[in-house]
């Protein structure tokens, strides 16, 4: 069975795109785990989530998708070395990331874009730039085994692209 990990902020995080990618990676036979900086419960007026693990207590290697859900509280986790270790293995190993929002900064600051072309939201732009990724406008941007996420309107097609990746590496390896 295929193991992905969501990894939230540890607060202020978007519900709808946590419960939209929980359910299609459910519905698509996955194993889902989520990961934040503590296991504790993090609540929100529409939704609470109690992390089965912490970010410090697993490797980006051992999940075939990772996917960081957008969010303000990502600011407390843009310059976390743990969350940047994740992103690092996970690239480092072949593995499908996705990130959305202000998590793309995540990945920005792990090193995990440079030279890709990425998409985020315009604040993010000149980040992306000092950290050598080439910044797009559009809504979703996949380079390598990257994807990344604009605008929130632009979800399903973020999911789907995951997806699209995650399956076809594993035919790939069937082949192989």
């Amino acid at each position: 069975m295929a193991r992905a990990l969501i990894v939230v902020p540890p607060e202020s995080f978007s519900c709808g795109q946590y419960r939209q990618m929980r359910q299609v990676l459910t519905e698509h036979g996955f194993q889902v785990q989520v990961a934040s900086r503590s296991r504790e419960e993090i609540k929100q007026p529409r939704c609470s989530v109690t992390p089965d693990v912490s970010l410090d207590q697993i490797h980006g290697s051992s999940y075939d998708v990772l996917v960081f859900i957008a969010g303000r509280g990502n600011r407390r986790l843009l310059d976390a070395p743990e969350a940047h270790r994740l992103a690092r293995e996970a690239v480092s190993a072949g593995k499908v990331v996705g990130a959305s929002g202000l998590a793309v900064g995540i990945l920005a600051n792990a090193g995990v874009l440079t030279g890709q072309v990425a998409a985020g939201p315009i604040s993010l732009a000149g980040l992306l730039h000092e950290r050598g990724a080439i910044y797009t406008a559009d809504p979703v941007a996949v380079a390598a085994n990257v994807v990344t996420l604009r605008r929130s309107e632009a979800f399903p097609i973020f999911a789907q692209q995951l997806l699209e990746l995650v399956m076809r590496k594993a035919r790939a390896g069937e082949a192989a």
